[in-house]
């Protein structure tokens, strides 16, 4: 009875408020590239700057990751839920009256990038309201919502497209999610943690010597800056494959496979959707099999998106469906399966009151491997009137993160061996 009321059922309550939260954000993040050449003729722009706007979403979602981070350790995760999902939501309704040149469609993805600042709130959801036994299961289900809101993205973007006629209303009609997410998270996410587990966890920063802990000191531990560079390099993938695989399908040869719209979104799909299995798979995988090890998942996720994301660009392979088939889901399955791993890992070794703001440093700053990533696949498209060369360098991203693996350790003064929190 007593665990029973240190981490109440409401937790999932507050779970499932969290994962409406990441399926909008991510519709938002993809509802553009499955309609690409459409928004790059409307604007008069070619392919190239059209990706751009990627580009853009993806720089501001890494500032809003950095600054969520802070923000949702001082003011609760609340407040960031409604901040980040006005910002991403708002823009994307205004778009029939706004969305007509090019220059404010980019600054309007620049504000919806903003949302990123979501991302702070799951290291406090791990931390205070689940058990370390389930944390890794949690952060699987958050994250896999980052793979179902592509999903929808990606079959909903088109076919509205096919029946609006309108890319601009497409794009408004697709930022409901995002108003229902709003509305249920200012009714549940509003609950405070436990005050038995807010004990639990300052008695467990006292016992470890971690009260003292700073911010700024955090940076000192070479954990930070070796898990930051994990992420760059995972997000270049993620971002990379999510935004550029399916005008990469549809395109026409020689810059892509000429697939056409439809059939590209439909294997895009396959590549995204493959995404909520392994997201949850990585969670089970680190509670079960790793045994609350990092590392294990790391060098299989990049293994596999390195490979598989290189193995679909020849053509004996894109030229065989059922070899694309098999090479875009386990890419997919790669960039997925790591991220319980990288987000437990967080809630594990830095102290509770900083681990939001270390999510979002993380994932913040990580995530300009997505922009960066992004903006050079724009500029090698419009260069060489190809692909290749914007996706083939996931494959390098994947072995420099391979070799930052090896070298990621927990600090040890945060080693969380250092005490044990109450679990059911």
């Amino acid at each position: 009875m007593e665990n029973a009321l240190v981490y109440p059922r409401y937790r999932w309550l507050i779970l499932v408020s969290t994962c409406l939260v990441f399926i909008s954000y991510a519709i938002d993040m993809i509802v553009y590239a499955p309609i690409f050449t459409e928004v790059a003729k409307d604007l008069r722009i070619d392919m190239g700057v059209a990706i751009q706007l990627s580009m853009a979403f993806a720089i501001a979602l890494a500032l809003g990751m950095i600054l969520g981070g802070p923000l949702v350790d001082r003011y609760g995760i609340t407040v960031v839920f409604t901040l980040g999902l006005l910002c991403a939501s708002l823009p994307a309704t205004l778009m029939p009256w706004i969305g007509h040149s090019y220059g404010a469609v980019f600054t309007a993805r620049l504000v919806q990038g903003a949302v990123g600042m979501v991302f702070g709130a799951i290291g406090p959801i791990l931390a205070l309201w689940f058990p370390q036994k389930e944390q890794g299961l949690a952060g699987g289900l958050i994250l896999c919502c980052l793979s179902i809101g592509p999903a929808v993205g990606v079959v909903a973007s088109p076919a509205l497209y096919a029946t609006l006629g309108s890319w601009q209303y497409t794009v408004a009609l697709l930022s409901l999610p995002g108003w229902l997410a709003l509305f249920l998270a200012l009714g549940v996410t509003r609950r405070p943690p436990s005050p038995e587990v807010v004990a639990a966890v300052m008695q467990k920063l006292q016992s470890s010597g971690n009260t003292g802990v700073t911010y700024r000191a955090v940076f000192r531990y070479p954990m930070t800056w070796v898990g930051t560079g994990i992420v760059f390099f995972n997000s270049w993938g993620i971002y990379g494959l999510y935004n550029l695989i399916p005008p990469y399908l549809a395109a026409p040869a020689p810059m892509g496979v000429g697939l056409g719209p439809a059939k590209a979104g439909t294997l895009t799909l396959l590549c995204i959707i493959v995404g909520i299995p392994a997201f949850i798979v990585g969670g089970l995988f680190f509670d079960k099999v790793a045994k609350g090890k990092s590392k294990p998942a790391l060098f299989i996720g990049f293994i596999m998106s390195g490979l598989f994301s290189y193995l679909f660009l020849i053509p004996s392979v894109y030229g065989n469906m059922a070899l694309l088939i098999f090479c875009l889901v386990l890419a997919g399955w790669g960039v997925s399966f790591m991220g319980p791993s990288l987000s437990a890992f967080i809630a594990i070794n830095y102290p509770p009151n900083l681990v939001g703001s270390m999510i979002g440093w993380w994932f913040g700053f990580g995530t300009v491997g997505g922009a960066l990533g992004t903006f050079l696949a724009g500029v090698a498209t419009a260069q060489t009137g190809s692909f290749y060369w914007a996706i083939a360098p996931i494959a390098l991203a994947s072995v420099v993160g391979i070799l930052l693996t090896f070298m990621l350790q927990p600090a040890h003064r945060l080693a969380r061996e250092s005490a044990a929190v109450p679990e059911v």
